[in-house]
């Protein structure tokens, strides 16, 4: 996928980003659905999957598992783009813009959605399992039987998405909006850098050395085009998967993403490179079988090997790697050479474990509730 764009288009972008970004309930929840439909492929959000479809009952799940689908990219198509330079909407504003849709609006998302994912989708950049439930929506035959449906569908959708708004997701989306408030605020910068700036907004973009285009790393061979006219906005996303979302026409284009916040959710916690050093002397059974031996006490390399049975060579590699991480101490006494364990590194690696901690994330996760199970 490509979005091309003129040196204009990009300079006014890059001129008012905050004009550009926007938070927009009713896309989230729609991601959120499709995250739900699709329990065993998104691992963070696990727990919380688990505990809203036993809330829905066998009923709900059923209903939302036959409209997965739809929550691939369709229905995110067919909610309308908040109106520039206005306030960020409320969930009931852009559903009543949604419900409001005529048969013309609808057969046009319709046709649209249609032929991106039957003749754009790259079926040989997406093999893996991360794309495997789509290939019904490859085929025309499964889009043939909604064309005289449009209306039914956007009503039945419309009022899922209602239900689950009121009944769950509510309590969600507020516990969200400052993560991804803080997200957008974070990409208020003067005179960014045009190429950080897109890759920051995701790791799929790519923009060009001309700067004239965006590269999308994601299986679709759709090109957009962005013009000065082109109302053109960004919605952050807990829910968006996979990570990035681009749909639109020449006069309007949205970019859903994946937060920062969410990304830093799923990664390791942050560690220093000396402490991975450290780690990863100790991981080998031999090297930390010779640090608890020089606890406290101290050794030559001939005597260490007597006393754990081991070649000398063996030792002396071993305890040439630990000196250069710090781990052991070296001291010359006339003819020989003595090694003892280093307290401070030993003490310092137990306070770098200790200080482990992940950034605050939402209590709807559930990851910090006690397991209800043994």
């Amino acid at each position: 996928m490509v979005i091309h764009f003129t040196a204009k288009s990009n300079a006014k972008l890059l001129e008012r980003p905050s004009k550009h970004f926007v938070l927009s309930p009713m896309r989230e929840i729609s991601w959120a659905l499709h995250v739900l439909s699709r329990p065993t492929d998104h691992g963070i959000f696990l727990r919380w999957i688990l505990d809203v479809r036993q809330k829905m009952g066998s009923s709900g799940t059923e209903n939302l598992d036959e409209m997965a689908p739809f929550f691939q990219g369709w229905v995110q198509a067919m909610i309308p783009l908040p109106k520039a330079g206005k306030p960020a909407p409320r969930f009931d504003e852009e559903w009543e813009r949604y419900m409001g849709l005529n048969a013309v609006e609808l057969g046009a998302v319709y046709e649209r959605i249609r032929h991106r994912w039957t003749e754009e989708f790259d079926k040989r950049m997406a093999r893996n399992s991360e794309w495997e439930r789509v290939t019904p929506l490859t085929k025309p035959c499964w889009w043939d039987q909604w064309d005289r449906q449009l209306e039914s569908l956007r009503d039945r959708l419309g009022f899922f998405m209602q239900h689950f708004w009121t009944r769950q997701f509510q309590a969600v989306w507020k516990e969200s909006v400052p993560y991804l408030e803080h997200d957008i605020n974070s990409r208020m910068t003067d005179e960014p850098d045009p190429r950080v700036w897109w890759q920051e907004i995701s790791p799929r973009f790519r923009l060009s050395s001309e700067l004239f285009s965006v590269d999308v790393h994601v299986p679709w061979k759709s090109k957009f085009f962005l013009k000065p006219t082109t109302d053109f906005q960004l919605f952050p996303s807990v829910f968006c998967w996979p990570h990035v979302w681009v749909d639109g026409d020449e006069s309007e284009i949205g970019v859903t993403y994946q937060s920062l916040a969410v990304r830093r959710w799923a990664m390791p916690v942050p560690a220093s490179v000396c402490l991975e050093r450290t780690l990863e002397a100790l991981s080998e059974p031999t090297r930390l079988l010779i640090v608890r031996h020089l606890i406290g006490s101290m050794s030559t390399t001939s005597a260490i090997s007597h006393a754990l049975r081991l070649s000398a060579s063996t030792v002396s590699r071993h305890l040439t790697l630990l000196h250069s991480v710090g781990l052991v101490e070296r001291i010359v006494h006339g003819h020989y050479v003595l090694y003892r364990a280093n307290p401070a590194a030993l003490e310092r690696v137990a306070l770098d474990l200790q200080s482990f901690r992940r950034e605050e994330v939402p209590s709807f996760l559930g990851w910090n509730e006690e397991s209800a199970g043994g």
